[in-house]
């Protein structure tokens, strides 16, 4: 008969679904860093990525290959000596990087430390601890799959002399939208100055310093200021949420109107709260989404909550338009109560 330490009742967790999991933890932190190493990238142009180039890139060559076997596993590339190929599943991969990314890099000391946040005596002041230059810079890679194609078509459709982007994160939006329209100028807000650092240096780098700046601020307490004036276009991205509770959020939506007084759209993207239980069809991001921000102690509307509020605040809802990627987003689109 076999001994307890050899029966397979207790060695089952060694291999299958809960190994995977497992594994797929190491994964999601190998695709991270193959992402900010450029790696995959490489392998996008080229389909194939020599690890002795790792050297080169002042790279360590043994932890590069251990990377892209730990890829491998999940089939996103194929590693035979010292050479990696895209794999059957390397396209899904590169196109999800951002969520990879936002996870790992922008949330991971967030989760490292769940027990300590979870207790009720330690959820006071700076409780927690984000990366928001990696989380503005997954959200950029994340918005670029579905959300920014539709507002480049809707901005194209309005007509607009100045924009303000609410936690203006890596700053692209507003590139993107000045960029196509001369004469338009634009202003960024964000309350983190590491994505405000990035936004400017971006926007030095894209030659729109005298076209766009870029401003600290709390956007859910905004008072008037010099660069907000004739703005008459807002938009806030993944970013809503921060409003709430819902008496906060109503205030700060009417003190929106306050800050911009000349402001006649607000287009407001964000994640709404799943109302179904997780199973085997739960999206990408959702959970990941849920759980940070019950971790920071935000609040997640559904989409709902999100009505009232409108209404409640002087918006008038002009219609919706939902996203597949990111899972749950919405596009509300509003005018001001004349």
């Amino acid at each position: 008969m076999p001994t307890e330490m050899e029966n397979p009742m207790h060695t089952a967790f060694t291999r299958g679904p809960v190994a995977d999991v497992f594994s797929s933890y190491l994964v999601a932190v190998s695709l991270s860093a193959a992402g900010e190493l450029g790696i995959l990238d490489a392998l996008r142009r080229e389909d194939s990525y020599s690890i002795e180039t790792a050297n080169a890139d002042g790279l360590d060559p043994r932890l590069v290959r251990q990377l892209l076997v730990t890829l491998s596993w999940a089939e996103i590339v194929e590693v035979a000596d010292d050479k990696a190929v895209t794999g059957p599943r390397f396209d899904d991969a590169y196109r999800a990087r951002g969520y990879f990314y936002w996870m790992v890099r922008g949330c991971g000391e967030l989760f490292s430390v769940l027990p300590e946040v979870s207790r009720t005596a330690n959820r006071t002041g700076d409780f927690y601890t984000r990366d928001m230059r990696a989380v503005a810079v997954g959200s950029k890679l994340i918005g670029e799959t579905e959300v920014e194609p539709h507002f480049v078509e809707l901005l194209g459709e309005l007509d607009y002399s100045a924009i303000a982007d609410l936690g203006c994160g890596s700053g692209q939006r507003l590139i993107d939208a000045v960029s196509r329209r001369p004469g338009v100028r634009g202003v960024g807000v964000d309350i983190a100055p590491s994505a405000v650092e990035l936004a400017a240096s971006s926007v030095a780098q894209a030659g729109l310093a005298g076209r766009i700046g870029v401003v600290t601020g709390d956007v859910r307490d905004l008072e008037p200021l010099p660069e907000f004036a004739g703005v008459d276009l807002i938009t806030c991205v993944f970013l809503g949420h921060d409003f709430w509770p819902k008496t906060t959020c109503v205030a700060g939506l009417r003190k929106l109107r306050t800050a911009f007084p000349d402001a006649r759209r607000l287009l407001l993207c964000d994640v709404v709260r799943s109302e179904e239980p997780p199973g085997a069809d739960t999206t990408i991001f959702t959970l990941g989404f849920e759980l940070v921000h019950a971790a920071m102690g935000v609040y997640l509307p559904t989409r709902t909550e999100w009505r009232e509020a409108f209404r409640e605040s002087g918006w008038v809802l002009n219609g919706e338009r939902d996203f597949a990627a990111p899972p749950r987003g919405v596009l509300f689109d509003l005018s001001p109560e004349s």
